[in-house]
């Protein structure tokens, strides 16, 4: 169906003189407020009547789904619709229709549109509210969305289109990766004193990493233990065990109990490493200067560096090498924490005789796979660290559930951005069948 339409707009330019910031400003007031909103009023307005009398014709393309076996239709009523979006309240009328045989009724352009019973806004609403909304708080949002682009929305009503979306939905079942990395970070959590619920909360995050640098998030949980986690991935990875090779994590406790089971392997996080031995030697009534000296020495020890070349044309003698160089490293280690534990620092003396064995695992990795894995979770310590800026520094009293999506929406949008796209396409309906061409404006005379 092709139309041509004309825009007819009343203007009134006084002789007297205007400046162009006024006019910007009252064009883009009459657009945002009527023009837009009006015209795809009238648009749906042309589509409904087009529809609705190619239906009681018999000659309509388009086909709803048959109500009974004949299917003989006449007009029921009007009914008065009222769509929030991005451009504006779009106020129309729709038909509603009745079949002659069954009497059952329905509305043509709401199927047409794939608009479900009771909709009340444009999904590109929700995607624009969704995603800027995980960039700041409720309240800031709505407050830009009415001063910027003159769309009213009440916090209320954000918070239930977010939590009500499917958009946080991470498609990773049956996905085998090279390397699982696992972190947390605390939140500020709505307290239950009758579910003995404190303010502390926390976020627990699971992303695997592919030997081609693909990022494949599993998932975010709140109010879960790491055990609980790694049978939930499990479960969702059809009991496959394990579905990574390397499992690379700080020393939380109970974290590499509750996900060993996933992987062949493990690997501290050297990161974790040395600013843990820092706090253990702290509690050990350590001064700081011993511990910068330690945390100085066990950085030494652990920085074996891999060559540049792959695998494969890496001579037997740099293999040899390499190894004679962990076996090397881990025999500082030992001496490390003998002379940690000499000093009577025995919690810090503990610690380091206990990572001596996870230290070294990526040489280890690299020499059987040939792969380069990561030695330090910098690449989910960036993403807990934006996850933490939205969830500890702009707002607080999450509920667990809504943190969890909060989460996994950032995740998302973070680590797979293509994936994001590609589902609000699938949402909007964007096939590009749809066409539009500004002819130009002209003065009626």
């Amino acid at each position: 169906m092709r139309n041509i339409i004309s825009l007819e707009i009343a203007s009134r330019l006084p002789e007297e003189g205007f400046s162009l910031d006024e006019l910007v400003y009252k064009s883009k007031v009459l657009f945002e407020t009527q023009g837009i909103a009006g015209f795809v009023a009238l648009l749906l307005k042309l589509q409904d009547a087009s529809i609705v009398r190619h239906l009681l014709a018999g000659t309509n393309r388009w086909q709803p789904e048959p109500c009974c076996e004949a299917c003989l239709y006449e007009i029921c009523q009007y009914c008065n619709r009222t769509l929030k979006s991005s451009i504006g309240n779009i106020s129309f009328r729709w038909h509603r229709i009745r079949c002659k045989h069954c009497r059952k009724t329905f509305i043509p352009l709401r199927d047409f549109l794939g608009l479900k019973p009771y909709q009340r806004k444009s999904s590109e609403l929700e995607r624009i509210v969704t995603e800027v909304i995980s960039d700041q708080s409720y309240r800031r949002t709505c407050h830009h969305l009415d001063l910027i682009g003159s769309i009213p929305v009440p916090r209320s009503t954000a918070h239930r289109w977010v939590m009500e979306s499917d958009c946080d939905e991470l498609r990773t079942d049956n996905k085998i990766v090279d390397v699982i990395i696992p972190d947390g970070t605390g939140y500020k959590r709505r307290p239950d004193p009758k579910k003995g619920l404190s303010n502390r909360g926390e976020v627990r995050v699971v992303i695997g990493i592919r030997n081609d640098g693909e990022v494949l998030p599993f998932g975010a949980w709140s109010g879960k233990s790491w055990a609980e986690i790694g049978q939930t991935i499990r479960r969702r990875t059809f009991g496959f065990n394990p579905i990574a090779k390397l499992l690379l994590c700080d020393g939380e406790g109970g974290l590499a109990e509750g996900l060993a089971h996933l992987a062949n392997d493990q690997q501290r996080s050297h990161f974790h490493g040395i600013r843990d031995l820092n706090n253990f030697m702290w509690q050990d009534k350590a001064p700081l200067k011993e511990r910068r000296q330690m945390q100085k020495q066990l950085t030494g020890i652990i920085g074996i560096e891999l060559p540049e070349e792959d695998f494969q044309e890496v001579q037997d003698k740099d293999k040899a090498a390499l190894e004679k160089s962990v076996k090397k490293a881990e025999t500082e280690v030992d001496e490390l924490a003998k002379e940690l534990k000499t000093r009577g620092y025995t919690k810090a003396a503990n610690y380091v005789a206990n990572t001596r064995d996870k230290l070294f695992t990526y040489v280890r990795f690299w020499l059987k796979y040939g792969l380069i894995s990561p030695r330090a979770t910098s690449m989910i310590e960036r993403m807990m660290r934006e996850i933490g800026r939205r969830l500890k520094r702009i707002a607080f009293g999450w509920s667990e559930k809504g943190a969890a999506k909060m989460t996994r929406i950032i995740i998302k949008r973070i680590t797979n951005a293509a994936e994001w796209d590609e589902y609000w396409r699938k949402r909007l309906r964007i096939t590009g069948n749809l066409e539009l061409v500004f002819n130009g404006a002209r003065v009626i005379a």
